[in-house]
């Protein structure tokens, strides 16, 4: 995926959550599809906006969490990994 979409997406995703919690939390009411559409918006600006400026620090971080989700854990995402020959023992050379 490209690195944009990714910024993007975890940008937009990270500031509508907050502000849904915040909304949620401090209001006590449930948040609205415009706020939560207007936070993605900002949330998506800004972190695009932060990745022209430090484009190592937030390429490193978007590395890091696609890492945390691993697509072998999806059986649909799996490709097909060869059984592994393990020998024990002495090495012969």
């Amino acid at each position: 995926m490209n690195e944009y979409i990714l910024g993007i997406l975890f940008g937009g995703s990270l500031i509508t959550g907050l502000g849904a919690i915040s909304t949620y939390t401090v209001e006590k009411k449930e948040p609205t599809i415009k706020s939560l559409s207007r936070d993605f918006i900002i949330g998506s600006v800004l972190f695009i906006i932060i990745m022209q400026l430090l484009p190592e620090s937030s390429s490193s971080l978007l590395t890091y969490l696609t890492s945390l989700v691993s697509f072998s854990s999806f059986p649909s995402f799996a490709a097909p990994v060869d059984d592994i020959e393990i020998q024990v023992g002495i090495p012969k050379f």
